[in-house]
């Protein structure tokens, strides 16, 4: 069953919310438990929630405050995916500011995602 356009796009700004808010639980509740989250532009690839988890822990440590935004979305609800251009900004742990233009392109399952893919502009901070 696919998810609805208007449903991936909730979930989508929901994430980012948490991710923004820093909010573990609320950010893995989001996933599916074969979750693949991948970063292209720096050679990452983690399979599974455990390793997601641990992405998600160190991006903690890495940075202070993220805000993401400006979203412009563009869903396939036929293969319930939905591709997002988005604004980043971040004030990273040693104090230092980014702003980036990512896309980031998310595979559903029902209502939880199965696959996130992020091709960054700047730092990586899902390692």
């Amino acid at each position: 069953m696919s998810i609805s356009r208007t449903k991936m796009m909730e979930r989508a700004k929901a994430y980012f919310a948490d991710v923004d808010a820093f909010n573990l639980v609320s950010i893995l509740s989001h996933l599916t438990d074969d979750v693949i989250l991948e970063v292209p532009t720096h050679g990452v690839r983690k399979d599974g929630l455990d390793a997601v988890r641990k992405s998600y822990i160190n991006r903690a440590e890495a940075v202070k405050e993220s805000w993401h935004g400006d979203f412009q979305f563009i869903p396939d609800e036929p293969s319930s995916h939905l591709a997002i251009r988005l604004a980043v900004k971040r004030t990273n742990a040693d104090g230092s500011y980014e702003e980036m233009d990512n896309l980031t392109l998310l595979r559903f399952e029902e209502e939880h995602i199965a696959q996130i893919t992020v091709w960054m502009s700047g730092n990586n901070s899902l390692t």
